[in-house]
Parts: C-alpha cells; sequence; structure tokens
C-alpha cells in the first residue's frame, strides 16, 4: 500500500467517525426527546392520580355526612319510641295526654322541617357531587385521548426516524462495498 493509498484509508475512517459521531449526537437527542416525552406522560398520570384522590375525598365526605344523617333517624326514631312510651303511661290522665300530643306535633313538626331542610341540602350536594364526577370523567377521557393521540404521533415520528436511520446506515455500507470492488478491479487492471 502506497503512502497515498494509506492516507485516502485514513481520511474515509476519519469521515466515516465524523458520520458515527453524528449519528451519535442524533440518537442522543431522540433518546433525551423520549425521555421528555416518557416525563410528561408521568406527570399527566400523576395529575389524573391526584383528581382521582380529590374525588374519592369528596365522596368519603359524602359518606360521612350521609352515615350521620343515618344515626339522626336512628336518634329519632329512638326518641320516637321514647314517646310512644310515654303515651301508653299517660293514657290514664286526659288533660297531660292533650298537652302531650301537642308537644309531639310540634316535634314533629319541626322534626320533618328539619329533616326535609336536611334532605333538600343532601340532595343539592348528590346533584353537585354528580355534576362534577360528570365533568372530571369528561376532562380525564379528554386528556387520555390527547395523551393517546400525542403518544402515537410519538411513536410514528421514532419509527420514521429509526428507518431513516436504517436506510443511512445501510447506504453507507453500500458505498463502502463499491469502493472496494472499485479498488480492486482498478488494482488488478494496473498490475496486468
Amino acid at each position: 500500500m502506497t503512502i497515498e493509498e494509506i492516507t485516502q484509508t485514513l481520511q474515509r475512517v476519519a469521515e466515516n467517525q465524523a458520520k458515527h459521531a453524528e449519528l451519535h449526537s442524533r440518537h442522543i437527542a431522540d433518546i433525551s426527546e423520549i425521555d421528555k416525552q416518557i416525563a410528561a406522560v408521568i406527570e399527566s398520570q400523576n395529575r389524573h392520580d391526584r383528581q382521582l384522590q380529590r374525588l374519592f375525598d369528596v365522596m368519603g365526605d359524602i359518606t360521612d355526612k350521609q352515615l350521620k344523617n343515618e344515626e339522626l333517624f336512628a336518634e329519632n326514631e329512638k326518641r320516637f319510641a321514647e314517646l310512644a312510651e310515654s303515651q301508653r303511661r299517660l293514657e290514664g290522665s286526659y288533660e297531660l295526654l292533650e298537652s302531650f300530643a301537642k308537644s309531639v306535633r310540634q316535634e314533629t313538626h319541626n322534626y320533618f322541617a328539619e329533616t326535609d331542610v336536611k334532605l333538600a341540602a343532601l340532595a343539592s350536594v348528590q346533584a353537585e357531587t354528580a355534576e362534577l364526577v360528570s365533568a372530571f370523567v369528561k376532562e380525564t377521557n379528554g386528556r387520555f385521548a390527547e395523551t393517546d393521540k400525542r403518544l402515537a404521533e410519538f411513536v410514528s415520528e421514532t419509527n420514521r426516524r429509526f428507518s431513516a436511520i436504517e436506510r443511512n446506515g445501510k447506504s453507507t455500507a453500500r458505498a463502502k462495498k463499491t469502493t472496494k470492488r472499485a479498488k480492486k478491479t482498478g488494482t488488478r487492471g494496473s498490475t496486468k
């Protein structure tokens, strides 16, 4: 091999190393972009989890209020049972029975008025909760659809880039083989 051929070979090696370094830096940039997009997807999932937790907290509060209402109803039932017992004891005296009946009517009226107010408030809270849940589900479904779309676009772009990188690698390999064949043919021709 002559110095000229060695120099040409070294130049080709240097060019190939430069191309390899450029491809390597592109790969690093692609991997960095993939990492950023994965981080965005994870952040989106974390936001979704926080929203679900808030929803569970609201539902827990509603459940607690419902349990308190049930306790109040049980307490009122207990009161009614006590009132019935008192009424049986007072059967002997009409005046006492009449005054007792008036107080029971008044308490019952107040109880039902309070119960109506509590039930209306509970119905309002339940309606608001249903609206919040519906809005949350719609928003979450929209975000998932958007995330799925962006992920599909990302996968498509990544596949396109890898295909381009593979084609570049194959064309470089073909160029090397063609150059080697040309050299061999030229070398044989010069010796003949």
